[in-house]
Formats: C-alpha cells, sequence, structure tokens
C-alpha cells in the first residue's frame, strides 16, 4: 500500500513539475516575443534624446548596449518646444479634443437612446446608416465635406476640425447597444412620475452608462488624436496646427530630421498612454457589453 502511495505522490510531483515546465517556457516565449514587439518603440525613444549623426549609429551593427547605455540629452525635445512651438501644438490637439469628447458624447448618446428607446419612421434605415458610415473611409467624403466647409467659410477655424467629428458612427453604435439593455419599465416608471424624455435621458439613462461614455470618450479621443488628413485640409495655419500634421513637418525636402521626429513621437504616444490606462477597463467593459447586445 505504501509502494502504491509513494508511486502516485512522484506522478503528481512529475505532473506538477511538467507543468511548471511548461508555465515557464510559455512565460520565457512571451517575454521574448514581447521584447521583439517592443524593440522599434524602446529604439526610437532611446533615439529621441540622441542628434540625428547618432540616431542611426547602433544599427549596423547594432548595439543593445550602445541603445540603452549611450549618451543621452534633452536637446531634441528642446528643439521642438522653442523652436518649432510644440507646447501650442499638443495644447491645441488636446483642445480639440476635448471639446469633440464634450460635444460628441452629447450628439451621440442622444442618438443612440432614440434609436434604441423610441419609435419612428425610417428607424432601421436610419441604423444601417449609422453603421454604413462606420465601414466608409474617410477619404470617401473628405472632398465633399471639404467643400461644405469652404462654403461655410470655416477653413481654418475650429469648427472645421471639431464639428465633422462630433457624430462619430462608432460612439453612436456603442451607446445604442448600451441603452438596448436598459429596461424599459424603467424608463416608464420615470416618466408616469412626470419626467420628460430628455430629463428621463439625462437623469435615468446616462447615469448607467459610464462605462459607455468613458469608451466612446476614448474612441472620440483616439480618432481626433490620431488625425492627420482633415486638420492638414482645415487647419493651415500654425496656429491651429495639429500633432499629426507637425510631426509630418519634420520630414523635410532635403531629408527627415530624425531625432526632432522621434522626440515628437515619443511625447504623441506618452500622452495618450497616460489618458488612456486608467480608463482601460471600463474602456474594455463598454465594448464587451457592446458586442453582447441585440
Amino acid at each position: 500500500m505504501n509502494t502504491v502511495n509513494s508511486e502516485f505522490e512522484r506522478q503528481k510531483q512529475r505532473k506538477r513539475a511538467v507543468k511548471k515546465g511548461v508555465m515557464v517556457l510559455k512565460y520565457a516565449a512571451l517575454a521574448v516575443a514581447s521584447f521583439i514587439v517592443l524593440m522599434p518603440i524602446l529604439w526610437f525613444m532611446t533615439s529621441s534624446f540622441r542628434s540625428n549623426n547618432e540616431v542611426f549609429a547602433n544599427i549596423n551593427p547594432f548595439s543593445l548596449r550602445e541603445m540603452f547605455f549611450g549618451t543621452y540629452s534633452l536637446e531634441n525635445y528642446r528643439t521642438i518646444f522653442v523652436k518649432y512651438n510644440f507646447a501650442r501644438t499638443v495644447g491645441n490637439t488636446l483642445l480639440v479634443c476635448f471639446l469633440t469628447i464634450t460635444i460628441g458624447i452629447f450628439v451621440c448618446s442622444m442618438a443612440g437612446y432614440a434609436l434604441a428607446k423610441m419609435e419612428f419612421k425610417g428607424k432601421r434605415i436610419m441604423m444601417m446608416l449609422v453603421l454604413f458610415s462606420i465601414m466608409i473611409p474617410f477619404d470617401a467624403i473628405a472632398i465633399p465635406l471639404y467643400s461644405i466647409i469652404m462654403k461655410l467659410r470655416w477653413i481654418d477655424t475650429y469648427k472645421a476640425v471639431i464639428l465633422p467629428a462630433v457624430a462619430n458612427g462608432m460612439t453612436i453604435f456603442l451607446f445604442r447597444q448600451s441603452f438596448v439593455d436598459i429596461d424599459n419599465s424603467l424608463l416608464e416608471s420615470a416618466r408616469m412620475d412626470g419626467a420628460g424624455e430628455f430629463r428621463t435621458y439625462l437623469q435615468i439613462v446616462m447615469p448607467v452608462s459610464i462605462p459607455t461614455i468613458i469608451s466612446g470618450a476614448l474612441v472620440m479621443f483616439t480618432a481626433q488624436w490620431n488625425a492627420f488628413m482633415w486638420p492638414l485640409l482645415v487647419a493651415r495655419s500654425d496656429k491651429l496646427k495639429m500633432l499629426q500634421v507637425a510631426l509630418a513637418d519634420f520630414q523635410l525636402e532635403n531629408g527627415t530630421m530624425w531625432a526632432e521626429l522621434f522626440a515628437g513621437i515619443t511625447i504623441s504616444m506618452v500622452i495618450p498612454c497616460v489618458i488612456l490606462i486608467p480608463f482601460q477597463k471600463y474602456y474594455i467593459r463598454g465594448i464587451a457589453s457592446s458586442g453582447t447586445k441585440g
């Protein structure tokens, strides 16, 4: 009996050791894969602290030691902030993102509420148009949209950059999917207590949709933060220049200012991470819940 028990224990220990070994190999493979994926990002981030002559100095042959432990300087950051007024560019982009989110959440949530909880003629067609707008590439509507903005004399104004972005098809869809799951009896109770449609939307529906609000805000933020073509068309002056357009300015006719470009890219990457990471769980919750509702 003791022999059987000891053999059983040895088998359990072997299985446990094999399981641990497989787990170690999995984590090691994931660590290697993560390092390979992160290497280009780490390279341009460290290169942002070096001069243009030093940026590609450790590429051939490649040297990890030189990459991580070489000389560092903040000169590139000083150049883009002092010479190219990068602080104003970042401020412009953050302002545009904030105003787009503020107006856009209000507009998109009301549209989502109407599509989810109100009955009107052409509702299905409107929903199809919202879904269709998500699939249309921006290039297809850029020229007619630019013609409208030009006729309204909004070129080189904040209105031209902000207003076309407030009605975001993806955000409307997220709100609609979130509102569909709200019990109609809750809304009927509010109406019986004398609440109008707008008050019901504002005081009953919106407070229970915080994850969706955050998800929609992040969708609109990333869209505006990464926008290039539209700001390039309608925001031509330096006082309205957006971040991605400013980064393109480092690519000159006679070459690219790599060190300054990498410094600008690093800033353009760090700021969204600081903003997005704290709200990541709400974003995932809002996206996941919207995909499970009819």
